[in-house]
């Protein structure tokens, strides 16, 4: 749905307040835009065969059909392209007349879930680079998330290693629809990665599974860990499923608290 909103000016409003928006979604003018970052070899597998996901939606958005790219009709930017693709477009629209004095992006569709591996691998590994390339060099407002192929735990902790200490990052980034409940065995390694770099871990609703699997991950919490659901997990059945996701985790780490409530 499209809502009229105020048209607002950088400096006009009438208390200065700044806001941090932890969820801007970069985009791509085109996937050439990635190629210095892609191995010759990946950029043809690209272009033979797509980014090919683990569900039925071969292209456009999976939700909400009616609304291309779930952005509003007035962020595509004057330039073409998709929403997100114009950083002074998003100065412009977004960071100057909000006062945003911190964007963290969580770029979609990058890689993440793809049914080709090491394609997937590389695919995020050149995403994390273009971020720091055509964003966080460019504003220093904004920061780049890690994005990891989550379903290869070793593989994903060495990309997060691969950032460590990098100021441009300032989070790692995963997916909901995961293959398993994201306490399982098979993702320690990327928290454990994680908190080596002293990187929170957050989770974005979405991904290529045709099945919802709500997660959870370790997140630092002043000087305790803590265990933090995602995904809205509103019902107590729901409450329910995050804890037995969580309990393997949980019993191999002592220093993990369980959600409250």
């Amino acid at each position: 749905m499209n809502v009229q909103v105020a048209v607002r000016e950088a400096g006009r409003q009438a208390v200065a307040q700044a806001i941090a928006d932890c969820d801007i979604h970069p985009y791509p003018k085109s996937p050439k835009e990635l190629y210095p970052f892609l191995e010759r070899r990946w950029q043809r597998h690209l272009e033979t065969y797509g980014l090919r996901t683990r569900q039925g939606y071969e292209s456009g958005p999976a939700y909400p059909k009616g609304q291309p790219e779930a952005a509003r009709r007035d962020a595509f930017p004057p330039s073409g392209g998709k929403p997100g693709s114009d950083l002074e477009f998003m100065r412009k629209q977004h960071l100057d007349p909000n006062h945003v004095a911190l964007g963290i992006l969580n770029p979609l569709r990058s890689g993440q879930g793809l049914q080709n591996g090491d394609f997937a691998q590389a695919y995020c590994r050149a995403v994390n680079d273009w971020q720091v390339a055509e964003w966080t060099s460019k504003e220093p407002r904004l920061k780049a998330s890690v994005l990891v192929h989550y379903e290869d735990g070793p593989g994903a902790a060495a990309e997060i290693e691969r950032r460590a200490g990098d100021p441009n990052f300032a989070q790692v980034l995963l997916l909901s629809r995961t293959a398993e409940p994201l306490g399982q065995r098979r993702y320690w390694p990327i928290y454990a990665a994680a908190e080596r770099a002293n990187l929170p871990v957050g989770v974005h609703a979405g991904d290529g599974r045709p099945f919802a699997v709500l997660p959870v991950a370790a997140d630092q919490h002043g000087d305790r860990r803590r265990v933090r659901t995602f995904s809205g997990a509103e019902s107590g059945a729901d409450r329910s499923r995050v804890r037995l996701a969580a309990g393997a985790e949980m019993a191999a780490r002592q220093d993990l608290e369980p959600p409250a409530g």
